[in-house]
């Protein structure tokens, strides 16, 4: 009997023994297969979107300068996403140096389109244009806008300028009200543009030639493209 009963406690640890690898096994196993899943980034979902014709009307900035690349910029980075969102067609209306009457009256407009996305204003500081004709050119601009398409949605970028400008503070208070009584929405720039890591350095050689300490360097140009982009939808908030 004494034999029988040490026969079977050696039975019971051998199989306790040999569980010890199989449960390490399954465990181990488990770990594998939860580091191998992708991981999704929020930051990069893009979403369907009701956008079909899309505006881009603005002046160096909406045309990409100081983006080592051009798919760099905020306008290309933004278009990638709309583009393979569903939307069909996109315009740009934009010219370095230009201030907001030249685009306005010198550039003609599409007509329907769903979305416009309005940066003008930083060469109207440069070029000192006074904030009540700015206000009223800049009001009579949002209006042609929605003339042309009455069911847009207005989409208004802030000037690319020191925040604590005075005149930076008067025509973004202008831009905004000006959105706002459009039915449209107001997106500030100039604190993107405070953070020097955003701008420059000068001399650094880009796809549209050589950059200067003042324009959006790649890191300033995706601010504002997940800026804008968390306005329209086109990615997780």
């Amino acid at each position: 009997m004494g034999r029988k009963l040490s026969i079977g406690l050696i039975i019971l640890i051998v199989l306790a023994v040999g569980a010890i690898p199989v449960i390490r096994s399954v465990t181990t196993s488990s770990d594998q297969a939860n580091e191998s899943l992708p991981s999704t980034d929020p930051q990069q979902t893009t979403t369907i979107n009701t956008y079909d014709r899309v505006l881009f009307a603005g002046d160096s900035i909406t045309v990409g300068r100081d983006a080592q690349e051009l798919p760099k910029s905020f306008r290309e980075l933004v278009e990638q996403k709309l583009s393979s969102g569903g939307t069909n067609s996109i315009t740009t209306i934009a010219k370095s140096g230009a201030k907001l009457k030249y685009v306005a009256e010198r550039k003609e407009l599409p007509s329907k389109v769903d979305l416009a996305i309005v940066e003008l204003g930083t060469n109207d500081i440069r070029g000192r244009t006074p904030a009540q004709v700015f206000k009223r050119e800049y009001q009579a601009y949002l209006k042609k806008i929605k003339a042309s398409s009455p069911k847009v949605k207005l989409v208004c970028l802030g000037v690319w300028h020191d925040s604590k400008s005075k005149n930076t503070q008067a025509l973004d208070r202008i831009i905004r009200e000006s959105c706002l009584q459009n039915g449209g929405t107001y997106i500030q720039i100039s604190d993107i543009f405070d953070q020097p890591a955003n701008r420059g350095p000068a001399g650094a050689v880009t796809w549209k030639g050589k950059s200067d300490a003042f324009h959006p360097n790649n890191l300033g140009h995706q601010a504002i493209a997940k800026r804008l982009s968390r306005e329209l939808g086109l990615q997780a908030k």
